[in-house]
């Protein structure tokens, strides 16, 4: 298959992902307008179009039911994470070298920069865009991302803020940035799952034990947001 034969099977597989989750889920989960619902529609369904078309001529995505899944989750569920992973490529494009689609990096769908992660770091991911050196541990934050979807960055950020007041709070501020960092349940879970930045393969106990952690934590991110949620929507009916 070629690569313009691949963009335009990317990009029907994510107009279409992006018209039924549009269709089915604005409405209900935002309390939208008809019309709203339609223009959201339409912005989400031209977005999995592009991003189908310019990922698949760039053969970013192998053929294969690992790749194709990561693909759907990046076009709806993780939307959020795909986006601002694009706008931190604009970084990465800057800073780096676009690396070639390898089989390491088209089954997992990453787009790769060497040269780009921030200062400090080895290799610095956001979304599915790793600036930097490969790296297994980065691999883990893209499906982490994959898995939360909306919820990662709030996960990730409330964790690395309350590790951040409680180190200050204990007197603990030597490197308090990076100490605080490698706290975050994130990072926690990146860490044990791949130990060994050679490795091929995540490690599953740890990856098991670590999801069901960042799941507790999501479930203290979706209630207080939920209960807002409810409470603004009393409010503006009246009640």
């Amino acid at each position: 298959m070629s690569p313009i034969q691949k963009g335009l099977l990317f990009a029907g597989i994510g107009a279409a992902v992006d018209l039924v989750c549009g269709l089915i889920l604005f409405r209900p989960l935002l309390h939208m307008s008809w019309g709203a619902t339609a223009g959201m529609t339409v912005a989400f369904v031209v977005f999995g179009a592009v991003y189908g078309l310019l990922t698949g001529r760039k053969e970013i995505y192998s053929i294969g039911p690992r790749p194709i899944w990561s693909f759907i989750l990046d076009v709806s569920w993780s939307s959020l994470n795909t986006v601002t992973g694009l706008f931190w490529m604009i970084w990465c494009a800057a800073k780096g070298t676009f690396q070639p689609p390898e089989e390491k990096t088209q089954k997992r769908g990453i787009l790769v920069f060497s040269g780009a992660a921030l200062p400090g770091a080895d290799a610095t991911t956001i979304g599915n865009v790793m600036g930097g050196e490969w790296l297994l541990h980065e691999t883990v934050h893209v499906q982490q991302a994959r898995i939360f979807g909306p919820f990662y960055w709030p996960i990730y950020l409330l964790s690395y803020l309350t590790n951040l007041i409680s180190r200050a709070i204990t007197g603990r501020i030597h490197d308090l940035h990076w100490e605080a960092y490698g706290r975050v349940v994130m990072e926690d879970w990146a860490y044990h799952a791949a130990p060994h930045a050679n490795a091929e393969s995540v490690e599953v106990a740890p990856t098991v034990m670590w999801l069901g952690l960042a799941l507790i934590n999501c479930f203290a991110v979706a209630v207080p947001l939920g209960y807002v949620g409810r409470r603004s929507k009393l409010t503006a009916g009246g009640v």
